[in-house]
């Protein structure tokens, strides 16, 4: 019985196989995990906190934070391996992966691990201890314990850890009992100048495919291709081959990265290698037995072989993960043009349509397929949805019309924004505040703003007087070429009422494009205030603030100008109205 090595070697990538979990309190990491390990800024952070902690004569207590999935169980068994001596002297506890006693709960596996750390203790206690928590764990057991961990409570606050908006400073101090490193100030891609970058993923894919010595899975895809020659059209075979170009592999990241980016995808070195395997082992395929594999590739036919492609599966399996779903949002067929538009005319149209694809594509994507798709029948609709996807990847940085601007521009900012650039800094607040001035309409008159009254009305509108202030503090400019500790999104502060409160506004990707729309004329609705909700709230406290004292203007609409009435409020708490045509 002829077997498929590469599919069994392809399998060690899945979340359920053995070879997914690493457990963080000891060293189990595989050859092949250590094959795959990419060393990332975080485990450079962590380890010169481990060894300095290691050194200091008093307990030391290491938070390393994050969310679930996210690689700190896969780093700490790592460092196990490289710093066997220094580590050693830790307790370390992962409160992800460690058994508990099933009779407590885990805020009382954490209480009892964390006794030399309560504030009756903490002066004479030697402890060392690795936690590895996640941020939801770390906020409960606080809220329960917190009054006997008044010490560590504060140091939790004073880090501002739990706060997931900024970048923590996570410097080691020599006089503290107490370090962190977060996770969540460390992401999967780097921001830079022209645009975001993925070592990590980058490095992964090439590990992938690369013919290292220690890469089995390139050694069982050498034995596959020996065993069944030429002759067998296999879609585990050609999607592994697929990510041998650099290019392919540069257009699979950029479109994870987006994925992040627009939709707030949140992708581990977990989900990334499940990820990985999803794309090569079609579905379909991933569970037929060996004795019938080969017979059900040979039958397929040219609409079925090229649907369990690369370029097409990406972008048709919403199933199978949230990441697919993201990026089936990203699919070049979504987006036309009336270039596109005429070689797809041309090419239904056509009775050679290899001439047409050989015109516009490289060569290299459709010498291992031309006879699947040339010389069988497939639907002109399928055939045209294929085409568009493999000139995407085969014409990836020449495609001016598949530019998303709004998506450059906000990244353009973020990297600014995150080197402390305060014309950025001062951009982004402008457009917020553009925003509120303009959420339920254009007052049209200099320094107000419309007011909503509930029922939407035809015959008048209400607007006062609007002013907005930043509540700033601008940390020093500084200009990393590439940037991999951020925030992903802007965070920004506004002063209400005096200069002793703030509200804070989040703005992500997708509330930054329909801010620059509003900036452009667009008048948001009624799905837009659902689907904004926070932001519509935030807009009104900033609009609603001093009501008491504000005047009010009235506008009879289309009476010409904007003020055609004021409602004020007198010295003496009595009221005035005026007609100021």
């Amino acid at each position: 019985m002829i077997i498929n090595p590469l599919l069994e070697e392809l399998k060690k990538l899945r979340e359920s196989s053995k070879y997914a979990v690493a457990q963080g309190t000891y060293s189990n990491l595989n050859e092949f995990k250590k094959y795959l390990h990419i060393e990332r800024e975080v485990e450079k952070r962590l380890k010169k906190i481990i060894k300095n902690a290691a050194e200091i004569d008093k307990s030391q207590l290491l938070l390393v934070c994050g969310n679930v999935g996210d690689g700190k169980s896969h780093i700490l068994s790592h460092l196990h391996d490289e710093l066997k001596n220094v580590i050693s002297k830790f307790i370390i506890h992962n409160d992800a992966t460690e058994s508990h006693n099933p009779t407590e709960s885990s805020n009382e596996t954490l209480y009892k691990l964390l006794q030399g750390f309560k504030d009756e203790y903490i002066e004479n206690s030697k402890d060392k201890i690795i936690l590895a928590i996640n941020l939801g764990t770390l906020s409960k057991f606080i809220e329960e314990y917190g009054i006997e961990f008044k010490t560590l409570k504060e140091y939790i606050e004073s880090s501002k850890i739990l706060d997931t908006h900024l970048t923590h400073n996570d410097d080691f101090d020599p006089d503290s009992n107490f370090h962190h490193v977060n996770f969540t100030d460390y992401h999967i891609y780097s921001l830079t100048e022209k645009g975001p970058f993925s070592e990590v993923i980058s490095t992964l894919l090439e590990k992938i495919v690369s013919n290292n010595e220690s890469n089995t899975i390139f050694k069982a895809y050498q034995e596959y291709k020996l065993t069944i020659g030429k002759i067998i059209y296999c879609p585990i075979l050609y999607n592994y081959e697929f990510l041998f170009s650099e290019m392919n592999r540069i257009v699979i990241s950029q479109l994870i990265i987006k994925a992040i980016i627009k939709s707030k995808e949140i992708v581990s070195i977990r989900t990334l290698l499940n990820f990985i395997y999803d794309i090569l082992v079609p579905v379909d395929l991933s569970n037929i037995p060996y004795s019938e594999y080969f017979k059900a590739i040979e039958i397929m036919n040219g609409e079925e072989y090229t649907s369990n492609l690369i370029p097409n599966y990406l972008f048709e399996h919403p199933e199978l993960s949230s990441l697919f779903e993201k990026i089936g949002g990203l699919d070049p067929c979504i987006n036309r043009n009336p270039k596109t538009d005429d070689i797809l005319l041309t090419l239904i149209n056509a009775d050679d349509t290899s001439a047409i694809f050989s015109s516009h594509i490289d060569n290299s994507y459709l010498k291992s397929i031309e006879s699947k798709i040339f010389h069988s029948t497939i639907h002109k609709s399928d055939l045209s949805k294929l085409f568009i996807r493999l000139n995407y990847f085969s014409n990836y940085f020449e495609q001016k019309y598949l530019t998303d601007v709004d998506y450059d521009e906000y990244l353009v900012w973020l990297f600014h924004y995150n080197n402390h650039n305060q014309n950025f800094i001062q951009k982004i607040y402008e457009l917020v505040e553009n925003a509120a001035r303009n959420w339920y309409g254009d007052p049209k008159a200099n320094g107000k703003v419309i007011i909503n009254v509930g029922k939407k009305q035809t015959q008048f509108r209400v607007f006062k007087d609007f002013e907005v202030i930043p509540d700033v503090d601008i940390p020093k400019e500084k200009f990393e070429l590439k940037i991999n500790r951020f925030t992903q999104e802007f965070s920004l502060s506004f002063k209400i009422n005096n200069e002793t409160d703030s509200i804070k506004i989040h703005v992500d990707f997708s509330l930054f494009k329909i801010l620059k729309m509003i900036y452009q004329g667009y008048r948001p609705n009624k799905k837009d205030n659902n689907n904004y909700v926070y932001f519509v709230n935030s807009i009104n406290i900033l609009i609603n603030q001093n009501n008491n004292k504000a005047h009010l203007y009235i506008d009879e609409v289309n009476i010409g100008k904007a003020e055609d009435y004021r409602f004020s409020k007198d010295a003496f708490r009595g009221y005035k109205f005026q007609v100021i045509r």
